[in-house]
């Protein structure tokens, strides 16, 4: 798991190590170190030698000057471009005398100077050294000037902590910060680099370890983002004389007259992450659509109202089919009315199985959200922004305005495993330890998107795995078969059916 921490976390963190012993000048000579390194790991064996580290005043423009003078110690030709003029922190100024005593040249920013401009353009890397994590408010107009320059500029990017212009803990950009290939997170992965609309402009994502000891982190252990490691240490293992009765089976609820490919698209999805039997069970009048395709599950069609959504009237053949299923979905493409309520109040409460509550299976309980609470069996939420809000009694605005506490209210209110869909899925237990999802992009924001991942999770359930776990891996898989799609489609083409496709060859990276 990466670490994620608040600017505020990061500061008690370094406080506590020099409190330890490991001074702040150490710190800044270990993190400049580390980022060396890991620049140094991409192009030491290559032609490119030419870096201009454009420096703040403060302790990331420190940690850009230890950079340049590890680089240029190691045979690059570095300049320093001193952005907001000498340096104000007592470290950063230690820093500074350093690579003056080297002789590396160092040079107040004016963006009039054609000589630093002809610069700018050749370096071959270029390095953002210029805010960290301590950075808020307006960005200066000469640096969005700046930046739109650097943009154009075919220098390899390189973002220290955080690119010059984000904020740490908000996804907020008042203006275009500097756009990186690369940002070298030091510490731990921040909070605005884990999703939102600020995530872009980061590129690629490394976090270093700069020899902090893990006992001072513990205090801070509440939110962490999944790796591919950490999933496929969560997913088991077949064994070689497995036969079905062994990967459970799984009960959906699902589909309308009007959306039966929600009914589909979970039922697949539900296949492909290693089900050992599948049934579906439907309204009848959407039997030829929902026949249409993975003829791997077993149906069982019910009564439709006047709608054409689940009537009432199969409450008992539903809980009979409960009986025999080792965890159920209810909601994808249900629709909503008088019946769909009754009937998912109806599954809630004599659910003694673990329950998948998605779509319409959430709206269904808005105006009850207790019975979450009170039912007998674990249940997990898989709400977006606007079905959160509804349970909240709130704005969508205000649920994306702070997703983790959104998350944690849901948490509280219902004692589910809650995750909260959208840019970084906040995935929760308990309102206390958050899972902050990586994968995924904007191309995953259809219709049908969100079945998938509901069919996803209940497979996982079936073959063994455990609610919360369940969660953050399906999670995590399905944004890893958006990213996939999107490498082959453009992101507007990015389709659940696409994503599917997809899932068969992901999963064989965690076997």
């Amino acid at each position: 798991m990466i670490r994620i921490l608040s600017a505020q976390e990061i500061k008690a963190v370094e406080a506590a190590a020099n409190d330890s012993g490991i001074t702040y000048l150490r710190l800044m000579e270990n993190a400049g170190a580390a980022c060396a390194k890991a620049i140094r790991q991409r192009f030491d064996g290559t032609q490119k030698r030419s870096v201009t580290v454009l420096c703040g005043k403060g302790k990331n423009g420190g940690d850009g000057f230890v950079i340049a003078r590890k680089l240029f110690e190691n045979g690059y030709d570095v300049r320093v471009l001193l952005t907001m003029g000498a340096p104000a922190a007592e470290d950063a100024g230690e820093m500074f005398v350093r690579i003056s005593e080297l002789g590396i040249p160092a040079d107040d920013y004016d963006e009039n100077s054609e000589r630093q401009k002809s610069r700018l353009k050749s370096a071959d890397i270029l390095i953002d050294a210029i805010f960290g994590t301590g950075f808020s408010g307006v960005l200066p107009e000469r640096l969005r000037r700046l930046f739109a320059f650097l943009k154009a500029c075919t220098g390899y990017k390189v973002s220290i902590d955080l690119p010059s212009g984000m904020q740490a803990d908000s996804d907020e950009l008042p203006a275009e910060p500097f756009a990186a290939d690369l940002t070298l997170s030091v510490m731990a992965l921040k909070k605005s680099l884990a999703a939102g609309a600020a995530k872009p402009y980061a590129g690629e994502i490394q976090v270093l370890s700069i020899g902090i000891p893990e006992e001072l982190y513990r205090p801070y252990e509440a939110c962490f983002a999944p790796t591919d490691a950490d999933v496929a240490a969560l997913l088991p293992k077949r064994p070689a004389d497995a036969h079905k009765g062994l990967f459970g089976k799984a009960l959906l609820l699902a589909g309308s007259y009007e959306m039966p490919g929600a009914a589909l698209l979970a039922s697949a999805a539900c296949v492909e992450c290693g089900a050992g039997l599948v049934r579906l069970a439907f309204p009848e009048c959407a039997y030829a659509a929902v026949t249409a395709g993975v003829p791997e599950k077993i149906l069982l069609p019910l009564t439709a109202n006047r709608f054409g959504r689940v009537s009432m009237q199969n409450e008992k053949k539903i809980l009979d089919a409960m009986q025999n299923a080792t965890a159920c979905l209810v909601g994808c493409g249900l629709g909503l009315d008088y019946d769909t309520r009754a009937v998912v109040k109806s599954v809630l409460r004599a659910a003694k199985l673990p329950l998948i509550i998605d779509a319409d299976g959430i709206n269904a309980l808005t105006d009850d959200i207790d019975m979450i609470r009170e039912a007998n069996a674990p249940v997990i939420l898989t709400p977006h922004p606007g079905e959160a809000a509804r349970l909240l009694s709130c704005s969508t605005e205000e649920v994306q305005a702070d997703r983790m506490a959104a998350c944690k209210a849901l948490c509280e209110k219902t004692g589910a495993v809650v995750a909260l869909k959208g840019a970084g899925t906040v995935i929760s237990a308990d309102g206390a330890a958050f899972c902050i999802n990586t994968t995924g992009n904007a191309g995953m924001a259809t219709a049908g998107s969100g079945d998938v991942l509901a069919g996803m999770i209940l497979g996982f359930l079936c073959i063994g795995m455990p609610p919360l776990e369940a969660t953050v891996a399906a999670v995590y898989v399905h944004g890893l078969a958006g990213d996939e799609a999107a490498k082959i489609y453009a992101q507007c083409a990015v389709t659940p059916t696409k994503m599917l496709e997809r899932l068969p060859v992901l999963l064989s990276r965690f076997e």
